[in-house]
């Protein structure tokens, strides 16, 4: 098959990083997968598959291909116009409309996911949001990650350090991340008298708001992605604090590949992780996630516990799961034409 994924920019996002690793793998399979942007890469990451640079979606900018994969929602609608809907599918990691920054857009978030086309999503519950404002064709696949670069040289059991450092990973400003939760979590520890260390990761720079409400001892802003195995290597417990409208957010998996155990808001798209392999809280409940960072570490054996059953459980979410799901579906589609 010729596959192009389009998208709008590959700037820094989990979502990029899972269609670079999308058309490497179908280009190892024998595929011919390409990516065409809007923008130039960014430099936070390797990309080792073939990217076209256009200054706009047309006819005369797409190359020839037998199935379009547009991604975000300004993609959808300029990419079915210039090939036509039998060749268009949207590829969806997330309803774009519920994030208070693109209200505004909802017109053309409304526009784009009306059309008569087939729809991948990432997480089984963007069917269910779905489905009843936009009926139509839906395909799950399963979310991926390459757990054998996050893989710790020791991975066996151990205990988390006497000076245990915490981990948020997001941008502050986007309310749908639940960071500021997170980071009232670290507070209520520290008010304690627990030495507990916050490091922060964020495609967005520290704000003065940020800083008000809790000051991280180091703050990670676009760190490259392959460096952030090495970063998931200096924690003892990984907070992720997302909503409901969260597709199927990378860290936690990430952080769960890296041995690191964690502690996650009890949403729909985290169900395909088993339950005894994280701690799950209600969203927006920092006192929640207090008490179970809190039982972490203050028991050594169920932290370790965690810890192995983390890892066991990374190794299932695979790309190459990923991709023969998503092989079945782009066949299917194509037979269907």
């Amino acid at each position: 098959m010729k596959i192009v994924y389009v998208v709008a920019s590959l700037d820094v996002s989990g979502g990029v990083r899972v269609i670079v690793e999308h058309v490497e793998e179908l280009r190892r399979r024998g595929h011919d997968a390409t990516i065409l942007s809007l923008e130039p890469p960014a430099r936070w990451m390797e990309i080792p598959v073939p990217v076209t640079v256009v200054p706009g979606i047309s006819r005369s900018t797409l190359p020839a291909a037998d199935l379009y994969l547009a991604t975000w929602y300004e993609t959808v609608v300029p990419t079915a116009r210039a090939a036509g809907l039998a060749r268009t599918v949207h590829f969806c990691q997330g309803y774009e409309a519920p994030h208070p920054h693109l209200f505004s857009e909802f017109g053309r978030i409304d526009e784009a996911y009306r059309l008569g086309i087939p729809k991948i999503v990432i997480s089984a519950h963007l069917v269910d949001v779905l489905s009843p404002l936009y009926p139509g064709e839906y395909h799950v696949i399963p979310q991926a990650i390459r757990a054998a670069s996050f893989a710790p040289a020791e991975p066996g059991p151990r205990s988390p350090g006497p000076l245990p450092t915490v981990g948020v990973v997001g941008p502050f400003e986007a309310e749908m991340k639940g960071i500021r939760f997170a980071l009232e979590a670290v507070v209520e520890l520290r008010r304690e008298g627990r030495a507990v260390r916050l490091h922060r990761a964020s495609q967005m720079p520290l704000t003065d708001a940020e800083r008000a409400l809790c000051p991280p001892d180091a703050y990670d802003l676009s760190r490259p992605a392959a460096d952030m195995p090495a970063w998931y290597a200096g924690l003892d417990l990984l907070i992720h604090p997302s909503f409901h409208a969260e597709g199927f957010p990378l860290p936690p998996l990430e952080a769960m590949a890296s041995g690191v155990p964690v502690v996650l808001t009890d949403i729909p798209s985290f169900r395909p992780i088993p339950a005894d392999a994280v701690a799950r809280v209600p969203p927006g409940d920092a006192r929640a996630m207090a008490r179970e960072a809190r039982r972490l570490l203050d028991e050594p054996e169920l932290w370790s516990r965690r810890r192995l059953r983390a890892l066991e459980v990374a190794r299932t979410f695979t790309i190459g799961r990923a991709v023969d799901a998503l092989e079945v579906v782009l066949d299917g589609i194509l037979r269907r034409r």
